[in-house]
């Protein structure tokens, strides 16, 4: 039994969209600005399309996927494709916490959602979000089965 995680489509395009319109935007000011040649321009957004490029992967260093397999759990980052095996005996507790939905003047806007953070061993903690993964219950299920809590 092996499952692989499914990334929701619209995590990846938020975590993507705003820098992909800053770096546009910086880029469009690089070039514009050898029309005017106006050099403070060309260094401030060479600055910030710097800025922007060093946020963003670090954003992208931080997102992995993940595989629940008989005998523990493959993380796999996606950008530097690193791969950490962590086995059901170093993890300490899966931990399931509500997050609070949203509310306006109008009403409730969202009910809210399950989040399940799992504890290793070794202090480090793994979150796995409905907002991130598509079969966050399936993951949840097969990792809670194979784990005493």
């Amino acid at each position: 039994m092996k499952i692989h995680s499914k990334f929701r489509t619209l995590f990846l395009i938020r975590i993507n969209f705003v820098y992909v319109i800053v770096d546009f935007i910086c880029l469009s000011y690089f070039f514009g600005s050898f029309r005017t040649e106006n050099y403070k321009e060309t260094f401030g957004s060479l600055l910030f399309l710097a800025l922007s490029l060093f946020f963003h992967i670090n954003l992208i260093r931080s997102v992995y996927e993940i595989t629940v397999t008989q005998k523990g759990i493959k993380r796999k980052t996606l950008a530097s494709n690193k791969e950490d095996f962590i086995p059901y005996t170093s993890i300490l507790k899966v931990e399931t916490v509500r997050i609070q939905g949203s509310y306006t003047k109008a009403g409730q806007i969202t009910t809210g959602y399950f989040e399940s953070t799992v504890f290793l061993k070794d202090g480090t903690e793994l979150l796995i979000s409905p907002d991130h993964f598509e079969n966050y219950r399936e993951i949840i299920v097969a990792i809670r089965s194979k784990v005493m809590n």
